[in-house]
């Protein structure tokens, strides 16, 4: 049977026929290409899972690197929108975008960051550091208020009214640091980023302790070409010896051109030539600082500014006539100190001011005995022990002031450090031009002492809720090629009396410009310590000594200690030697323990060719005094070395060596 013929299609059946052939060129084309259409790729189950498995990824990642910054943030005291706006902070107002024209500019431009660390390397607030210091100054105002009547208005001597100034209100810090809190406050509830000084950065009170520093920043603040030979030289010296020494910051205080076009002395020009030469040298650690280039006026307290940007915690100064102390004084012993204390000033140039009341005199002594306690105990800085309380400054209610002590450098009892030789760590440059102390730097630049050394240190110990640390500043050392022996003293079994007492000389006071031998000196620096004391309501119970918990510390007289011998070598300083107070504070430095064994192998030495050298101290010099006196005697008037005045003394009388 054949097949009947079909029928020819109709219109609907084309229609039907398109259909079906678009649907299977549709199918087709998804089997080949299966994520051109969006609605086939969101019903695609690889995809999703894809997709599911990204986002998963990415949330996690997400919590975790918000929760590590938050931690750290948390960590250092800050937020990240602090920490945003002193980075900002500190590039346009310290002027480095001015500076990058050359290799260092731009290397200080890149410590922006690091500087940014105020609160890296401390945890304490400067919210939590001013409320510290109301605090005592309230304290300090309710003890004047209760002062036995007895203990009122019973000094004999009177302050002189030295200057034309007047004296900071008495306890004015409460106002300055409350206005400042309360108008920052106001600025913050207001996000005023515009609002003038309220943009200051944040201040973060260092560490206790910075004992993975190795490595310091060298501060000279100058203003003449004068004074260049006199610290270019030592300079020199410290590049090429002085261990750690990684950056040099030489504040200028006056025009570049006193540099360039204004010398005219031949040879200070030269030297100025050669300064200049260092500052463009990208090997060379020095820097110039143009403080006027900055904004600044020429004011002592700009080599404390945070503009100078040290790229190391470790900040050391010197005045540019010095006196420059030794490689072994500060590096050795001095830094060692102030790692184990980073959140004091440590300095080896220590003034006094002496308590006129018997109140201020029983009250300094027991602060300054509990003191001497805590760190003969080995109390760690960052422990959690209670440091006595300072002594309340009551001008008004009982007539208190104090006398400024030039006389001596003490190591026990000092409550000013003088520049040079001094160690401070760069987070309280912060502090120092805080504006909430505007008042009082004010009043130190209108001074006539210009007295910015009492007011850094008064100001930090208060900010600390501590004082000082004195280190010696003159290190015994031994030469053996040159056949000098300055001090035996640290081997004292094996020496005998001549050998006990070494007395340093007075250093060089021509330093803070002469002004020291200005009429009336002394009577504006006491003026200044006891206004800038009262500004605060209180004093610090003094410095600690070098040997306190050591059989070096000895009583002078009542109520006094002195360290004993004054220049100690290396092998006495308690905390770079195991067992002694401090020594555990912080991992010890190898270089320092060599340098220390070192010296004790070349003083046996010493001691060895000593005793070959038979001396009859008892016997008579040219029938007129002992062999001894005349010793002692060319040691005092010559500067001889123990052994050189004994050698010396034989060889100008034979009587004196032992038969």
């Amino acid at each position: 049977m054949s097949t009947p013929p079909s029928s020819p299609p109709t219109s609907g059946d084309r229609i039907l026929s398109a259909i079906k052939l678009q649907r299977r060129r549709n199918n087709e084309m998804r089997t080949s290409r299966p994520f051109t259409d969006i609605n086939s790729c969101l019903t695609s189950r690889l995809l999703l899972r894809v997709v599911g498995t990204l986002l998963f990824v990415c949330v996690v990642m997400s919590l975790y690197i918000g929760n590590y910054y938050h931690y750290l943030n948390h960590q250092n005291g800050t937020s990240t929108a602090t920490a945003k706006l002193r980075s900002k902070d500190h590039f346009y107002r310290d002027g480095a975008d001015n500076n990058d024209n050359t290799d260092k500019a731009n290397e200080t431009i890149n410590t922006i960051d690091e500087m940014t660390d105020y609160a890296s390397t401390g945890s304490i607030h400067e919210k939590d550091v001013f409320e510290s210091i109301i605090k005592r100054v309230k304290w300090t105002e309710e003890q004047c208020n209760n002062v036995p009547d007895h203990h009122v208005k019973t000094l004999t001597k009177t302050l002189k009214k030295a200057t034309d100034l007047s004296p900071l209100p008495e306890g004015g810090v409460v106002v300055a640091l409350e206005q400042w809190m309360k108008g920052n406050r106001s600025a913050e509830e207001e996000n005023n980023s515009n609002n003038g000084d309220y943009n200051y950065p944040t201040c973060y009170l260092p560490p206790p302790k910075s004992c993975d520093v190795t490595t310091f920043t060298l501060v000279i603040m100058s203003h003449t070409t004068e004074r260049l030979e006199a610290f270019m030289s030592p300079l020199a010296d410290m590049v090429d010896s002085w261990p750690g020494l990684t950056e040099i910051i030489i504040v200028w205080n006056s025009p570049r051109t006193t540099l360039t076009t204004s010398v005219s002395n031949e040879k200070e020009k030269q030297l100025a030539t050669k300064l200049l030469s260092w500052d463009t040298d990208p090997n060379h650690p020095l820097r110039i600082f143009f403080s006027l280039e900055e904004g600044l006026n020429n004011n002592l307290l700009n080599r404390y500014h945070p503009k100078i940007q040290p790229k190391n915690q470790a900040v050391m100064y010197f005045d540019d006539d010095g006196p420059f102390f030794s490689k072994e004084a500060m590096v050795d012993g001095g830094l060692e100190m102030w790692r184990r204390n980073s959140n004091v000033q440590v300095g080896a140039f220590p003034r006094n001011v002496r308590f006129l009341s018997n109140r201020m005199k029983e009250l300094g002594t027991k602060g300054l005995q509990q003191s001497i306690d805590i760190i003969a105990n080995n109390a760690h800085s960052d422990s959690d022990t209670t440091y006595p309380p300072f002594t309340p400054f009551c001008r008004n209610a009982t007539g208190d002031h104090v006398e400024y002590n030039f006389f001596s450098f003490p190591d026990f009892n000092a409550h000013i450090l003088l520049p040079s030789g001094s160690i401070l760590h760069r987070n309280y440059l912060c502090f120092i031009w805080h504006p909430a102390f505007e008042e009082l730097r004010d009043w130190v630049v209108h001074h006539k002492t210009m007295p910015d050394d009492m007011t850094v240190s008064t100001l930090v110990s208060h900010l600390s809720g501590r004082a000082p640390r004195s280190f010696p500043r003159e290190i015994s050392t031994v030469s053996i090629g040159a056949r000098r022996l300055s001090d035996l003293s640290p081997i004292e079994e094996e020496t005998d009396d001549a050998y006990q007492v070494n007395h340093a000389p007075i250093p060089n006071q021509s330093h803070r410009r002469l002004l020291w031998k200005k009429k009336g000196w002394s009577d504006m620096r006491e003026e200044a310590i006891n206004s800038i004391i009262g500004y605060f309501g209180s004093v610090h119970p003094g410095t600690v000594g070098w040997c306190a918990g050591t059989k070096h510390a000895q009583d002078h007289h009542k109520h006094h200690v002195e360290c004993r011998p004054e220049k100690p070598s290396l092998r006495l300083l308690p905390w770079l030697n195991e067992g002694g107070v401090g020594y555990d504070h912080c991992p010890p430095n190898e270089r320092v323990v060599n340098t220390i064994k070192e010296g004790e192998k070349q003083m046996k030495k010493v001691l060895e060719e000593d005793n070959l050298t038979s001396f009859c101290g008892e016997c008579r010099y040219k029938n007129a005094v002992t062999c001894r006196d005349r010793m002692q005697y060319l040691i005092d008037k010559y500067k001889n070395s123990p052994l050189e005045a004994k050698m010396n003394t034989i060889k100008e009388d034979s009587n004196c060596k032992k038969k």
